[in-house]
């Protein structure tokens, strides 16, 4: 085995504030506060009171909610691969690059900042009509809502398990405390791996979640919390 990478030097991260909520009250109350959580909060309500109120509940209901949420794992890791980590291309002499992985690497240039923790205000206007014309553009309006629902919920749960991570209270529940691991060790130990935020499933399926005692520490991270 190459050992070169598990003999890199490591940057000393930025310490965890000391103003980070520290209780399950500070830590929803900041949650609820910021914009994203709104947001989302905001949408999934009135597209599951809209499918309640319309009834006539079908097994094609739960195997849409079924399909989601065994999708939503790959959703994420696709994402955070592809969309969060693009990594600047210089073509003919630019550069292209966006705004979306540039607010990413200035996530993981601070991961304790709070506002750059959640979901980008900016990419709202994009996806609120996306979710609209998938109702619209459904077959079935209670299939349409069905699916947008389970996906918002989905959402939410992704950005309070974000969140989590980069806090200093967790709750005493093994499913979010192996996700703040996790994605501890993505910041601070390699951010080649552990993909997955919400959910690491697809980190085991495509084996991006090793030991960590196996996997060096790149140069830009580093945090005994991680280890």
């Amino acid at each position: 085995m190459d050992t070169t990478a598990l003999e890199m030097p490591v940057a000393k991260p930025a310490p965890m504030p000391k103003d980070t909520p520290k209780t399950a009250s500070e830590a929803v109350r900041v949650f609820a506060s910021n914009t994203s959580p709104r947001i989302i909060f905001a949408m999934a309500l009135p597209a599951t009171v809209a499918r309640i109120w319309m009834g006539q509940w079908t097994l094609n209901d739960l195997w849409v909610a079924l399909a989601i949420i065994a999708y939503w794992p790959f959703n994420e890791w696709l994402i955070h691969v592809f969309m969060l980590h693009f990594r600047p291309l210089k073509i003919g002499g630019r550069t292209i690059d966006f705004r979306l992985p540039q607010t990413h690497r200035e996530h993981h240039g601070n991961p304790w900042h709070l506002p750059r923790v959640f979901i980008p205000r900016h990419i709202f206007p994009l996806t609120i009509p996306l979710f609209a014309l998938i109702v619209w553009l459904s077959p079935d309006t209670r299939l349409g809502l069905t699916f947008v629902a389970i996906y918002l919920w989905l959402g939410l749960n992704y950005e309070w398990s974000h969140y989590l991570a980069h806090i200093g209270w967790c709750p005493p529940l093994a499913y979010y405390q192996r996700r703040v691991r996790e994605h501890r060790l993505h910041h601070f130990r390699n951010e080649n791996y552990w993909w997955g935020v919400s959910m690491g499933l697809a980190d085991r399926a495509l084996r991006t979640a090793p030991d960590p005692a196996s996997v060096g520490r790149s140069e830009t991270t580093g945090n005994p919390v991680a280890r």
